[in-house]
């Protein structure tokens, strides 16, 4: 399996110490539809923050389900989205666009976020995920 590069459409990507950047090639796919500078006309998305890829959780959750099908990003130029989503403009259009353009990807499966919650493109009841976008794919 590949991995999460550094760098996606000139965005750098930082990670957590303990993310495993081995992921389904789909997931890199989707990051590359995603993540870019311009996803916000007026706005500048300069650097994400992976905080779990292929690591970190437990069965059923996509992120080990199938070996890397799920990642999550929790910051946004920096900024923590449980800080920032809700008072910062850039990180909550940014963050919502992020929600939106993933909504387009043919191979998505959950899109869960600060903005809408959805699995297979329809409204998911799941707890959590006010503080990242978690991304998972078929």
């Amino acid at each position: 399996m590949p991995d999460i590069s550094g760098t996606i459409n000139g965005v750098a990507v930082e990670f957590s110490p303990s993310v495993n950047k081995s992921v389904d090639q789909k997931i890199i796919d989707a990051l590359k539809l995603v993540i870019r500078k311009n996803i916000v006309k007026g706005k500048t998305l300069s650097k994400i923050y992976i905080s779990s890829a292929n690591d970190q959780h437990k069965l059923p959750s996509r992120h080990v389900q199938g070996t890397g099908k799920a990642v999550d990003v929790s910051r946004v130029n920096g900024m923590r989205m449980s800080e920032f989503y809700k008072t910062d403009s850039t990180v909550k259009a940014i963050t919502n666009a992020i929600q939106n353009e993933f909504e387009k990807y043919p191979h998505r499966r959950e899109n869960f976020g600060p903005y809408f919650k959805k699995k297979l493109g329809k409204p998911a009841q799941v707890s959590g995920h006010g503080d990242h976008r978690h991304m998972s794919v078929n």
